[in-house]
């Protein structure tokens, strides 16, 4: 896979997380992007579980909390469902 597609993959994911922290689980729209730390908005590991278990149903890959905590941004996490190989 080209690099151009991978970004282009990981941006589209990175959109959907984004949404997906703002709208289910409260981010601040206003001060959150795909580059906010999790710590930053105050996410702590329950709802980095919470969020593992919606992306894993959401994308048919296993995500583990730690997984995301090691990511630690919503582009980080686009990164890795790409490296997973789920499908946007």
């Amino acid at each position: 896979m080209s690099n151009s597609v991978t970004s282009a993959s990981a941006a589209s994911f990175a959109d959907v997380v984004l949404a997906l922290l703002v709208d289910k689980y409260e981010a601040p729209a206003e001060t959150t992007s795909v580059d906010t730390d999790f710590e930053s908005i105050g996410f702590d590991s329950l709802i980095l579980v919470e969020v593992a278990v919606d992306l894993s149903r959401q994308y048919g890959v296993e995500v583990a909390d730690d997984e995301l905590q090691e990511a630690g941004t919503a582009l980080g996490v686009a990164e890795l469902l790409v490296a997973k190989g789920a499908a946007a």
